[in-house]
């Protein structure tokens, strides 16, 4: 009798320990800001917090679909004629190296002496030089 005494007495106080503990709010409970200028007038059309969210993605969703649509109608640029291909030889006159915009490069990098150049010390230090100045 002893411990049923002792165990009921023990649930009791275990029952009013937990209705007496605070319960956590989660930032819910405070009062509704009170909101000044644009956030004043956007508010009066959506005060809750997600239907702001709602409405900015649908607002940059539509920019997006609108920024698409236009693309499409609006078409291709039109093509540029291409520039016409001269039967030049693959290294100048010169000895040199051709520019790299030229289109006399691509040939020469393709070429025998773009592989002696490279082969030899000689030809690529007088090369480095002309760079240089």
């Amino acid at each position: 009798m002893v411990f049923q005494v002792a165990a009921s007495a023990s649930r009791r106080a275990a029952t009013r320990v937990a209705q007496q503990q605070q319960k956590r709010s989660m930032g819910g409970g405070g009062p509704k800001p009170e909101w000044e200028g644009i956030d004043k007038v956007v508010r009066q059309y959506f005060p809750e917090d997600y239907q702001l969210a709602g409405a900015i993605l649908t607002g940059y969703s539509g920019l997006i679909a609108v920024a698409m649509i236009r693309s499409k109608f609006k078409g291709a640029p039109p093509a540029e004629e291409p520039a016409a291909v001269s039967d030049a030889p693959a290294v100048p006159a010169t000895g040199g190296v051709p520019s790299v915009e030229s289109p006399e490069f691509e040939k020469f990098v393709e070429s025998d002496a773009f592989m002696k150049m490279v082969e030899s010390e000689e030809q690529l230090l007088q090369w480095a030089a002309s760079v240089e100045k």
